[in-house]
């Protein structure tokens, strides 16, 4: 129960209800105070103004630690972590806090983005007392604040906030933080810390552009025919200021839909991101993805930039490499199965590649994208895991006309990669196109493999 609510009953009540609600105000504020209590501009100053903590604040004492230091990309949620460093008139306190974040251009009435309780030990309110909900605070009242609901030993907290979705300008955050003895009284030995903290948003970039000339590939070089959850790159300029990936972004097992505020629809649905740079980015298709043309959108801080790709159920390719482009042939990126360091290949044929020929009945595995549905089924940007998924279409592998046994299934501990199995076939020595199907679509692409019996 909040304060607010103990005030009407004190108004209410008489003089005896007054002196029974007396301490239960006191330690209402355990649970955190109400809204306004950072300090900052249209505030009602902190908990030590309103007199359910000591008689004043002292600034300083709180840092504030966030991702990417100085500056924000607009709507990109970034984890914050609050350490109140003031040691307290005790030699064991207990810590509290409240944060808000203003725009720096409105600082009394301007929300500076939304805060998002990530853990048990704290709570967002918005500024007229009420919790925050799903769908965020009304227009009416939109500063939130993140705040303790129980008095802890730890002097962190952590908690996200969403900065607004378009750049707003700096942005700044007040924190009112509290190292306090525990006995529920008001008094000197309780100390309260005041601090805020400027964040600028990221120099706004210029618009990205996809480029018009076979702007979209699926990985391993397998042309312009996507499907639902295949990796795709596309190509073309203002993507990104830097090379980044998905590194630090996964929530549980499940791949980011954004990096660092740079994000792909596929027909209209959020792709998973794996690598961005100025040219290229790298994604997986989600589920869901239409047959025939469909709409590809890259959305960037600068603005947004769109083209079609052809989607269809499968869109099957093997893993090769321009590396493995010798004398005019583009072999396989196969490897044998019990030794996973060589690959099928002539001897010495690429500078610092283990290879060697394959011999009939070797069973190798070779990867592959865009094989389609699996049983079970395996959602787009999540880690695959235990059970098997094994591919829902027939997976043909031939060596020249001579089919291979070969099955399919998802790679155990990553994202949409395919993993076939196959057994050379009773083949004659040299070089053979290999052509790589599942469920009756061909790959596009024109592949080698070598044998030698």
């Amino acid at each position: 129960m909040k304060s607010a609510q103990h005030s009407r009953i004190v108004f209410w009540g008489r003089t005896a209800s007054i002196l029974s609600i007396v301490p239960i105000l006191m330690l209402g504020y355990a649970s955190g105070p109400d809204a306004r209590r950072t300090g900052a501009p249209g505030d009602d100053g902190t908990c030590a103004a309103s007199g359910c903590h000591g008689t004043s604040a002292s600034a300083g004492g709180i840092e504030l630690d966030v991702p990417g230091g100085m500056t924000y990309v607009p709507g990109e949620k970034k984890t914050l972590t609050v350490r109140i460093t003031g040691s307290g008139a005790v030699s064991s306190p207990v810590y509290g806090f409240q944060a808000s974040a203003r725009l720096v251009s409105n600082l009394q009435s301007g929300a500076g983005g939304t805060f998002t309780a990530t853990n048990s030990r704290t709570d967002v309110l918005c500024q007229d007392n009420r919790p925050k909900p799903a769908a965020g605070c009304n227009a009416a009242t939109p500063i939130n604040f993140v705040q303790h609901n129980q008095p802890t030993t730890s002097n962190t907290f952590t908690f996200d906030w969403t900065p607004p979705a378009t750049n707003q300008g700096d942005v700044r955050i007040y924190i009112a933080a509290n190292a306090a003895n525990g006995n529920g009284t008001a008094d000197n030995n309780d100390r309260i810390y005041t601090a805020n903290f400027t964040r600028a948003p990221q120099a706004q970039s210029a618009a990205p552009q996809i480029r018009a000339q076979q702007p979209v590939l699926q990985a391993f070089a397998g042309g312009e025919r996507i499907s639902s959850g295949t990796w795709i790159e596309i190509y073309g300029t203002n993507f990104a200021t830097a090379t980044k990936d998905w590194g630090g972004l996964f929530q549980g097992n499940k791949a980011p839909t954004a990096i660092d505020g740079i994000s792909v629809n596929i027909d209209n649905k959020p792709a998973f991101m794996y690598f961005v740079n100025p040219t290229q980015i790298n994604a997986q298709v989600p589920d869901g993805v239409g047959a025939g043309p469909v709409k590809v959108e890259v959305v960037t801080p600068g603005g947004r930039s769109e083209t079609t790709a052809q989607a269809a159920a499968v869109s099957p390719a093997l893993l090769t490499t321009p590396l493995f482009n010798v004398s005019g042939k583009q072999y396989v990126a196969a490897l044998f199965a019990s030794d996973l360091t060589t690959f099928v290949g002539p001897v010495g044929f690429i500078n610092g590649v283990v290879s060697r020929p394959a011999k009939p009945g070797d069973v190798l595995t070779i990867y592959a994208v865009g094989c389609g549905a699996t049983t079970p089924v395996s959602p787009a940007g999540e880690i695959v895991a235990a059970p098997l998924k094994t591919v829902a279409g027939a997976v043909s592998l031939r060596f020249g006309p001579t089919a291979a046994q070969a099955q399919g299934f998802l790679s155990p501990g990553a994202i949409g990669l395919c993993q076939i199995n196959a057994t050379v076939p009773n083949v004659g020595n040299g070089d053979h196109a290999l052509s790589f199907s599942v469920g009756g679509v061909e790959s596009t692409q024109s592949l080698q493999i070598t044998v030698q019996q």
